[in-house]
């Protein structure tokens, strides 16, 4: 009975001692995409709205500041991590409407079932949220980006206001099977190709750059970064502690 016992408790060991490795096995990437991203706000739609009346000076900086981003996308067959490259910007204030409104709140790592955000919240915590990819309906049209014949994609999410208003958000990719990974800007992926444009709600995310590592190459360069230590949640807890979030912040404002 006691050697069965020795043999779990060996057995368990070399199982914490495999995830430890796991998870700071470095990993290296076999290419690097960097992305531009433009703005043009709209009038018409109801978050551009209310940034147009509260922020009206930093507003209009907004479409300006954005040119200044530099997104990068590294990536090797199993993985990829998406990030803003850090830089200072000609006005802080304004290139933090500009993050918001290009849906980037953190570090997105997409894998083959799943993506995960960093979503570095201040008001209820940090987390990395675990979600699922869209939906996407593909279709027959396509068109030339620089090199690459690409196909058209689109999706879309909806979102509940506190008045119960529900708000549909579509989006529109165009992917290339021309270099065929699956990734893209702020999570979105899982295509029959790399995303080189993605269109929003004003917002467009577009390749500028695709650098292509050797093979063999492991240097710091092309290492891939990793997630800070952070608590890993699902998206719907995730949306559950926001919206408990909002309703202590309109007691507040109340």
């Amino acid at each position: 009975m006691m050697k069965k016992i020795k043999i779990n408790i060996l057995l368990s060991f070399l199982v914490m001692i495999n995830v430890c490795f796991s998870q700071t096995k470095k990993q290296y990437a076999k290419a690097k995409v960097s992305y531009s991203l433009k703005i043009a706000l709209d009038k018409d739609l109801a978050k551009h709205k209310v940034l147009l009346s509260s922020f009206p000076k930093r507003a209009i900086k907004i479409a300006t500041i954005a040119s200044e981003f530099d997104f990068s996308l590294v990536f090797n067959e199993t993985s990829s991590m998406f990030y803003l490259e850090k830089k200072l910007f000609s006005d802080n204030r304004a290139a933090s409407l500009a993050i918001i409104l290009s849906g980037y709140f953190g570090r997105v790592k997409q894998q083959e079932n799943d993506y995960i955000t960093e979503n570095l919240q201040e008001n209820f915590g940090k987390f990395l949220v675990s979600r699922l990819y869209q939906k996407w309906q593909l279709h027959e049209e396509t068109k030339k980006i620089g090199d690459y014949l690409c196909f058209k994609a689109t999706t879309f999410y909806t979102t509940t206001n506190p008045k119960g208003k529900i708000f549909k958000h579509n989006f529109t990719a165009w992917y290339t099977p021309q270099i065929p990974y699956k990734f893209g800007p702020v999570g979105y992926g899982n295509l029959p190709g790399l995303i080189i444009e993605l269109q929003g709600e004003g917002v467009t995310f577009g390749v500028k750059k695709i650098q292509f590592y050797d093979e063999n190459e492991k240097s710091k360069k092309n290492r891939i970064p990793r997630f800070r230590r952070l608590k890993r949640i699902t998206e719907e807890e995730f949306e559950k502690l926001a919206a408990e979030d909002e309703k202590r912040w309109l007691k507040r404002k109340n």
